[in-house]
């Protein structure tokens, strides 16, 4: 019997299949979804961080974060001092605030951890092998180590060579490539690096291009960064028969084909259906259409101007009387 394989099945889970026998080769074995993302760990405003020009430098701006339309997306983070393992010098942590000098725990993920950190595949690609200190800063993380408990006054003596460890951005874990360049039991390790603080799949999308979806739960209520005038603004073409997101409009002019569904437009609104019908306190309770087209189980409390021909079919109700 074949043991398993553990190179094997990193590499097949890398490449989209399943890892099932040793004894069969990387064709054989079948494609499928081996990675297991939480909403969480998509960032939805990546297109948001800044691929040159960073934004902050220096102690001043340390903490100080890049807003877009009034949104966090980065964070800076000034030669942050990092907390070690309890083990050895190894492995070392990025929390905030920082843990004992004595170290941490490194088998649990201790609460005060960091995590989504931006690396260089944000930036351009000229600015890849820059550090977020360099004169024209990239995302590059620099790390420094030194007996000085005062970041301030470290220097490029005490810069710690790309080589010699290796950063997680993601997790926020530092590691020492070897026992010979880690950091000695009086040495303190810093390092300014940009943080990702934007929004994640869980906590709010941001969408460029456009969005279909066969079905929409919520009435529009929460709906946030609307301009006031929207509320006035004309809406062309078609719009499904689940048009709910329109109910707090309060002036608008819709033309072309407005088919709504039972409650898909509730609450005072006035405005315009294709041929010119201008309504008042309007509360539509099934499928309606206005202006040359069809009225369905209608229920109108305010004054009401149609211009083009009506075509009612079920009870059309004016001020409690019915027509």
């Amino acid at each position: 019997m074949a043991s398993l394989d553990k190179e094997k099945k990193s590499s097949r889970l890398l490449a989209s299949r399943r890892y099932t026998h040793d004894v069969l080769n990387d064709s054989q074995e079948a494609f499928t979804e081996v990675l297991d993302l939480g909403a969480s760990e998509v960032y939805t405003q990546a297109h948001l961080i800044p691929s040159s020009s960073l934004p902050h430098s220096g102690s001043s701006q340390n903490n100080s974060t890049h807003n877009v339309s009034g949104m966090p997306i980065t964070k800076y983070w000034y030669r942050h001092k990092l907390t070690k393992s309890n083990l050895n010098n190894e492995a070392w942590f990025f929390l905030n605030p920082a843990g004992s000098d004595s170290g941490i725990g490194a088998q649990l993920i201790d609460s005060d951890q960091q995590t989504n950190f931006i690396s260089p595949k944000y930036s351009l690609p000229s600015l890849s092998n820059s550090t977020t200190e360099d004169a024209t800063p990239g995302y590059l993380a620099i790390v420094y180590k030194s007996t000085s408990t005062d970041s301030g006054s470290l220097d490029g003596s005490a810069i710690v060579s790309t080589n010699d460890y290796v950063f997680d951005y993601k997790t926020g874990v530092l590691q020492f490539n070897s026992s010979t360049v880690d950091p000695s039991d009086s040495q303190y390790v810093y390092m300014t690096v940009y943080q990702y603080v934007g929004t994640t799949a869980q906590t709010g999308l941001d969408v460029s291009g456009a969005v279909t979806a066969s079905y929409f739960k919520g009435d529009g209520s929460g709906l946030t960064g609307l301009a006031a005038s929207y509320t006035q603004e004309d809406i062309s073409g078609s719009l499904g028969p689940n048009a709910n997101f329109i109910r707090n409009l309060t002036e608008a002019k819709i033309s072309g084909s407005a088919p709504f569904t039972a409650a898909g437009i509730s609450g005072s609104w006035q405005g315009q259906l294709s041929q010119s019908a201008t309504i008042g306190n309007l509360t539509v309770t099934g499928t309606s259409k206005i202006g040359n087209q069809l009225l369905e189980d209608t229920q109108l409390t305010g004054s009401v101007k149609i211009t083009g021909s009506l075509d009612v079919q079920g009870v059309f109700i004016i001020d409690g009387g019915t027509f």
